[in-house]
């Protein structure tokens, strides 16, 4: 599975076709565990950012519920539950966040400016509106949400700077 957030909230099966993640919450539950990538999230706060102030008669019962349908999207395989919380298991490639912070680490490495501006482009190509668009009023997806815009600021800026250094300009 691909997962898309610099953009609207996405799921592609690595042939790209599209898939269908049901419901608004089950979009939103994905997107925090998109949001907290590689780490387990409690019970409890997942159903703080599903349900914030109203949560349903049953909480663990209702979370249950939309982990299923999650599960059913996108593999039982990858949204996994241990002691500590939910997690969902996708590789940094497997995540154009991900694929963005590689690409701006990279980048950074190289000392020749046509290859920084190269990478840098790339991966602000992946980037198709703001993160995480259509669940960004989330309150709980804010930390990531900042932490996303002001990593594309930078690389905007430095994608700038290495495209003058190649034209010769000043840098």
């Amino acid at each position: 599975m691909r997962f898309g957030v610099l953009g609207p909230l996405e799921v592609t099966t690595a042939g790209g076709a599209p898939v269908r993640v049901p419901e608004a919450k089950v979009r939103l539950l994905l997107a925090v565990l998109l949001a907290h990538r590689g780490r387990a999230v409690s019970a409890d706060r997942l159903v703080d950012a599903l349900w914030g102030d109203t949560p349903p008669t049953r909480p663990l019962g209702g979370l249950q519920t939309k982990v299923s349908l999650l599960r059913r999207a996108v593999g039982a395989d990858l949204v996994t539950y241990r002691p500590a919380g939910y997690q969902l298991h996708a590789s940094a490639d497997d995540v154009d966040a991900g694929r963005f912070a590689v690409l701006v680490a990279r980048a950074r490495a190289h000392d020749d400016p046509g290859a920084r501006s190269a990478l840098l482009g790339e991966a602000l190509d992946l980037w198709r509106g703001p993160a995480f668009a259509d669940v960004a009023d989330a309150g709980v997806l804010a930390p990531a949400i900042r932490q996303l815009e002001e990593l594309r600021l930078v690389a905007v800026e430095e994608w700038a700077e290495a495209r003058l250094e190649v034209a010769g300009g000043p840098g």
